[in-house]
């Protein structure tokens, strides 16, 4: 069963996550205004909005059991998450792919810019609960 510090350890390192995935996606999109306009700017912006929510829809699932939680439950609301996630990112890629409002290349490149959110903002996560693992044991 999950323990209250195992639930709060796996909430800091979503909300890490999230924070990395926003800033890159904010700096993504801020080159795309100064590289070419305000639309490659907003449509990057959407990208990279799109990529947080996803992953805000994922965390939230996951983190939904709470404490005391089975690892069964954990991983069906893992899995859960999971298939919400792709979902959800499949059809609002679409729907934007589709607008004549938005510009999918730069748009894609904010999405994409998440992924090295996720990445950063998990490698973080991974340290920090390394050093706390330390320090309960030493």
């Amino acid at each position: 069963a999950l323990s209250n510090l195992d639930v709060q350890m796996a909430r800091r390192s979503a909300l890490g996550v999230l924070v990395s995935q926003v800033t890159l996606g904010a700096i993504v999109a801020i080159a795309c205004f100064l590289v070419r306009d305000a639309h490659a700017g907003a449509s990057a912006l959407i990208g990279a909005g799109i990529g947080v929510a996803a992953t805000s829809l994922m965390a939230f699932a996951m983190l939904r059991p709470g404490e005391g939680a089975s690892l069964g439950r954990v991983a069906l609301g893992f899995f859960g998450g999971w298939l919400v996630k792709v979902g959800f990112t499949v059809a609002v890629l679409v729907v934007a792919l589709r607008s004549q409002k938005v510009e999918g290349v730069p748009m894609l490149i904010g999405y994409f810019a998440t992924f090295a959110g996720y990445f950063f903002g998990a490698v973080r996560a991974s340290g920090q609960a390394e050093k706390q693992e330390m320090g309960r044991s030493g």
